[in-house]
């Protein structure tokens, strides 16, 4: 199983913990799933310190050369994980990211009648292609 973990770069820390951290926990002790994940504020870098103590089956996707974040690895498995980089933009790494996961776990707070979030797309992306959506039900 391979979770992609995506979602709003302004999400708070309480629906972060509601939305997505319960769910992360669901998986985090299963040697079987990989989360796969971006490196952009928000969403992403919520789930790196939640997840850098407990896995090392975690794949960081960036732009570039470097990640513009990383846990950090003094006494975690952040040295274990893949960093997976020199993507040219956003739609091409996250086409990468989603054609990797069978499952993933986002929530849009941000789309409107004006403007639909890079989240959204992602989510029907997804959809589109048949990935399975974990939530906290």
């Amino acid at each position: 199983m391979n979770i992609y973990i995506f979602g709003n770069g302004n999400i708070s820390f309480t629906d972060f913990k509601k939305h997505y951290e319960s769910v992360i926990n669901k998986y985090i002790d299963d040697k079987n799933v990989n989360f796969l994940l971006c490196d952009f504020r928000g969403v992403d870098v919520l789930a790196m310190e939640v997840l850098k103590c407990n896995t090392a089956n975690v794949s960081v996707y960036h732009i570039g050369g470097n990640p513009r974040y990383i846990s950090d690895k003094f006494k975690t498995k952040v040295s274990s994980w893949k960093v997976i980089g020199d993507f040219e933009n956003d739609e091409q790494r996250d086409s990468e990211v989603i054609k990797n996961c069978t499952h993933f776990i986002a929530i849009d707070f941000n789309s409107d009648s004006n403007r639909k979030s890079g989240t959204q797309r992602n989510i029907e992306h997804c959809e589109k292609l048949g990935k399975i959506r974990l939530t906290e039900e």
